[in-house]
């Protein structure tokens, strides 16, 4: 083999390293050879070569336009569009979950639409959630002012969360033409007229709103409901006459009825009660607490009617307890408590002598004066933890009405005892018996719910309150709010009255000056804190400052008889004023406490 030469390191020939060079250095290498120019060149030769690529290009220039002007231009009207109509779709499937969803992202890619708003408030009126469904009719009614129909339903959307001042606001924004020319807000007016007793407004809103849209059921049943409650009996015949046509209707069918049929009973018509009665019963809109009206009106009107109907009810409600104690509730209901005790005793024994057939047959011998059964009745099985305080209270009844003194003081402190431990029994117990008669009972129940904390603790105090406000007990009232004061101290207006009666009953006199000051620093113009500051002030004998203070209101006197009070005592006492005699004698006696009119009599007495 002839060998190679060997070249010497200074020759011309290009020499090949003994590695491959890095990837850095190839792509640098790369770069270094890269002139943008003949790359431009190349491209360009490359489609004059190429009619297909040519094409391509043009194809996908083209494409990319069309696809921008529709992301940019078409694609968010058409999102804000379809959003809403997802939200709507969802909702008339009955589909609320997913709907609210679709609302919620309707709202964040248009905010300035209130249609999102409008289905997320009647996805919350679905639910019950009256006061939600008003926030979000108004927020769209913020969006869309010069839209009647989206106001009008803020409006109906307030008057169902019970804010009339609000529905009255919102259908003050429409112009007057469009008020007059919309059945809607007419109806809306009337209801706010009936709500607010204003009849003869309400009726002629109706009216007018039946003009315009015609005798339709959801004009003409609210329009008999008010004609029913007039005084003249022409308007009552027009309003049965408007009512009859639509006891048949699905939807307002059952509303009718139960108008008719009161106003049967309160008028003793006996052919309507029977009529109206059976129309009810076979309405598919018939409930459960139309049916103690209806039975009420059968009995009232046909005897030989109610027995076939309730032999009728006896076979169907034997099946089981809860259904046996259901038709007892409604005989208790209706005061037939003896034709309850004559079911109960075909019924079996040993479902009696547990709730819920005991209780209600505890209170159907309690209605029918049996004591001795009652007696029996409340003395055997217990009741269970949730119902033996009711055994305990009918026994008592029973025992009271015996003349069994030593069984009634037992109860009576077992009850006591109980109520200890549990004052929502101890409050239920206590109206139980103030229902039937036994009011010191009651109240010494009640004061032993008040001895816990709790709400069941606030609802005994407020029925002790309004006991001792009948019995114009002015001592019992001071009790009952100074207990009020103590678990509710930042409630103004509980502080308020426990600074009068602790005033008027001469208590607390300085934490009674110290809370009147407080409540009318907070509130100046609150004419209650200003009568009750100033009365602070006369039962201290200062009465310059009780005068002066006074004088800032004496144009409300007329209307608020706090103020009468403090300003007449105050008048009186000071000077003798005639003015001041003519406000205490213009108070209405039975609103005041006896030591109220004793102060009267004392100071008038004085100056003379």
């Amino acid at each position: 083999m002839k060998p190679r030469p060997i070249r010497s390191p200074g020759s011309n020939e290009r020499t090949q390293p003994p590695f491959r060079p890095g990837r850095w250095q190839r792509w640098r290498d790369a770069w270094d050879h890269f002139h943008l120019r003949d790359a431009w060149w190349r491209l360009l030769d490359f489609f004059e070569a190429s009619r297909a690529a040519r094409l391509g290009l043009y194809l996908t220039a083209t494409g990319l336009v069309l696809g921008g002007v529709l992301w940019f231009g078409f694609y968010p009207a058409w999102q804000k569009r379809n959003a809403v109509k997802i939200a709507r779709d969802w909702l008339d499937a009955g589909q609320l979950r997913y709907a609210a969803e679709a609302a919620q992202r309707a709202a964040v890619i248009d905010p300035t639409n209130p249609e999102p708003w409008l289905i997320a408030a009647q996805l919350a009126r679905i639910g019950g959630q009256q006061d939600v469904a008003r926030d979000y009719a108004r927020r769209a009614a913020a969006l869309a002012p010069d839209n009647p129909d989206i106001v009008i339903g803020w409006a109906a959307a307030a008057l169902r969360a019970d804010q009339a001042d609000e529905a009255d606001e919102a259908l003050d924004t429409l112009s007057v033409e469009v008020q007059a020319a919309s059945p809607h807000v007419q109806r809306l007016r009337g209801e706010l007229a009936r709500r607010s007793s204003r009849l003869t407004a309400a009726r002629n809103f109706f009216e007018a709103a039946r003009r315009l849209e015609g005798p339709g059921a959801v004009n003409e049943v609210p329009l008999g409901l008010i004609l029913l409650q007039s005084t003249d009996p022409a308007e009552r015949r027009r309003g049965v006459d408007l009512l009859s046509p639509w006891t048949a209707d699905a939807e307002w069918g059952a509303t009718a009825l139960r108008t008719l049929l009161a106003h049967a009973l309160d008028r003793g018509d006996q052919p309507a009660m029977l009529r109206w009665a059976e129309a009810l019963r076979s309405h598919p809109g018939c409930t459960v607490a139309d049916m103690t009206q209806c039975l009420l009106a059968l009995a009232t009107a046909d005897r030989a009617r109610y027995t076939v109907v309730l032999d009728g009810l006896k076979r169907d409600h034997a099946v089981t307890p809860q259904a046996a104690a259901q038709l007892l509730s409604w005989l208790n209901a209706i005061g037939r408590g003896a034709d309850a005790v004559a079911w109960m005793a075909t019924l079996p024994a040993a479902g009696m002598q547990r709730p819920p057939l005991a209780v209600v047959g505890a209170e159907a011998l309690r209605q029918a004066g049996d004591w001795a059964a009652l007696r029996t009745w409340t003395s055997g099985h217990a009741w269970g933890e949730d119902a033996d305080f009711l055994r305990w209270a009918y026994g008592l009844e029973a025992a009271l009405q015996l003349g069994d003194n030593r069984p009634a003081d037992e109860l009576r402190l077992t009850l006591y005892s109980h109520a200890e431990l549990n004052s929502a029994h101890a409050l239920f117990s206590g109206s139980l018996l103030y229902g039937w008669g036994r009011t010191a009972e009651a109240v010494e129940l009640w004061w032993h719910a008040t001895h816990q904390e709790g709400p069941s603790a606030i609802d005994a105090l407020g029925s002790l309150a309004r006991h001792f406000q009948v019995q114009r007990d002015a001592e019992g009232q001071y009790r009952v709010f100074r207990q009020l004061h103590l678990l509710r101290p930042a409630d103004a207006a509980i502080g308020n009255n426990y600074a009068f009666f602790a005033t008027l009953t001469g208590r607390d006199q300085r934490l009674a000056e110290q809370i009147a000051r407080a409540n009318l620093t907070a509130d100046p113009r609150n004419v209650i804190y200003v009568a009750t500051a100033a009365f602070v002030h006369f039962r201290q004998n200062r009465l310059a400052e009780a005068r002066r203070l006074l004088e800032t209101v004496a144009s409300e006197v007329p209307q608020s008889p706090a103020l009468a009070f403090s300003y007449g005592l105050v008048l009186a006492a000071d000077g003798g004023s005639t003015k001041g005699r003519q406000l205490l004698d213009g108070l209405p006696p039975d609103t005041l406490t006896t030591a109220e009119v004793e102060l009267i009599r004392a100071t008038l007495k004085q100056t003379k």
